[in-house]
């Protein structure tokens, strides 16, 4: 994994050179944190599947957050507002004190807004619906064997609180093309796929405490933000200063209005360019590190819990062989837990205000994106008729390699990794809080 993101890296800053005009560019950036569309991201498990000399895949588990989804309501208030900017923008080029190009100019004003992102808070939006139904489809055919006709008991989708949740597990199965197959009811409280989200002392201490988000507000007041809010600024041309507010619900605009599955460019992200975005981005990877990475002190042991249950499937499925795919829908937060548990994209020292890293490993556009996911690919190899176990791990259906030797676990090594989470328990909770 670490070598897919030195290659990624270096395709980013080598590829192509920055185009003044956003609408003609060859090479727009198009990496927006956890809102990056999973297409600008993704491999194809149809030919990345590690295919084992006398092996068989017996059993699929995968962790899946959500599709693309519209905004929550509060956001999507400061982007609504936000729109009153497009006619200064339109105004200060006519008038000669834009930077911007007259056919991004005339994309902005010829622009739409699709009314349902304020007003379809937080539902699954038609991108995101086809970005689980290609998943669904990738993986079958990757898998037909295993995953044909699924039959009770051989199967578990179970989606996180929320209908955005639950509307991604539908597709997700409707990309499988499996007729009859249940999917579980989403539970109110705490389970597998997302137990911190009624737990009561993760609640007060992370996600109400704007302590947790320090980090990114600081980077607020470095030079290096400062260069892209004056850059902003100077490209737009408008007579007025934009505030922070302002500069994220711009953003906001242009990563909720571009389509990476049509490939269609946003024309709010003309007002950017590629330094800007890349600025903006680093906010939101300090945002979830300390909320759900290694910056918050609790997130490996909310970690172990899917992992843990990843360990006791493949057990069972060792044992009587009924479970082919075990697939939980969740939010961003528990795969970024999942992965500090397991020791993946670890920076040697923490994500900090005072310095940008541009080589960081804890990317949200490559590791949070819309419908990112976490798998297991349970295989049995017999060789003169003794069987032995493997596993392999992927990650938005790439093999991760940094885990094991080659991206292939033995049996031995799979326990030795998972083994120690068995005993984990959310004790320090304390009491049971409303989710989010």
């Amino acid at each position: 994994m670490k070598i897919f993101f030195v290659i990624t890296i270096s395709l980013i800053s080598n590829s192509c050179t920055a185009s003044f005009c956003h609408w003609n560019s060859g090479c727009p950036y198009k990496y927006f944190a956890s809102k990056s569309s999973y297409d600008s991201i993704r491999g194809d498990i149809r030919d990345s599947i590690l295919k084992l000399k006398g092996c068989k895949a017996i059993s699929v588990w995968g962790l899946f957050r959500h599709g693309k989804s519209y905004p929550s309501m509060n956001f999507g208030r400061e982007m609504e507002d936000a729109l009153a900017i497009k006619n200064y923008i339109i105004s200060s080029y006519e008038k000669g004190h834009s930077s911007l190009c007259a056919q991004d100019i005339e994309d902005l004003r010829n622009w739409s807004i699709d009314k349902k992102i304020f007003s379809d808070y937080n539902n699954l939006t038609p991108e995101g619906h086809e970005e689980l139904l290609g998943i669904g489809k990738r993986f079958k055919e990757a898998l037909p064997a295993l995953l044909e006709n699924l039959e009770k008991d051989s199967y578990t989708f179970r989606p996180a609180f929320g209908i955005w949740i639950e509307d991604s597990a539908k597709a997700f199965v409707k990309g499988l093309k499996s007729r009859n197959v249940h999917i579980d009811n989403a539970l109110s409280e705490s389970d597998v796929m997302a137990p911190y989200l009624t737990c009561g002392k993760y609640q007060m201490d992370v996600l109400r405490n704007p302590n947790v988000f320090a980090e990114a507000a600081k980077y607020k007041a470095n030079l290096d933000y400062l260069a892209a809010k004056d850059r902003i600024q100077r490209r737009s041309g408008i007579d007025y200063i934009l505030t922070d507010t302002n500069i994220t619900a711009l953003y906001d605009l242009c990563r909720h209005t571009w389509s990476g599955v049509k490939n269609k460019l946003s024309p709010w992200c003309a007002l950017f360019t590629k330094d800007d975005l890349q600025a903006l981005e680093y906010i939101e990877d300090l945002k979830s590190y300390y909320k759900s990475g290694y910056g918050s002190p609790k997130s490996d042991v909310f970690g172990h819990i899917p992992l843990t249950d990843l360990l006791n499937n493949f057990r069972r499925t060792k044992d009587d062989g009924k479970k082919k795919i075990t697939a939980y829908f969740t939010h961003a937060t528990m795969l970024e837990m999942v992965y500090t548990a397991l020791d993946l994209f670890k920076d040697s020292k923490p994500l900090s205000s005072a310095n940008r890293d541009r080589e960081r490993k804890w990317r949200t556009s490559f590791m949070a994106p819309c419908a990112v996911n976490l798998v297991a690919v349970l295989n049995r190899c017999v060789d003169n008729e003794v069987s032995d176990y493997n596993v392999v791990f992927y990650l938005n259906e790439e093999p991760i390699r940094s885990i094991c030797a080659d991206g292939i676990c033995t049996w031995k090594e799979f326990e030795d990794k998972l083994s120690p989470f068995l005993n984990t328990t959310i004790d320090f909770c304390e009491f049971k809080s409303e989710p989010y």
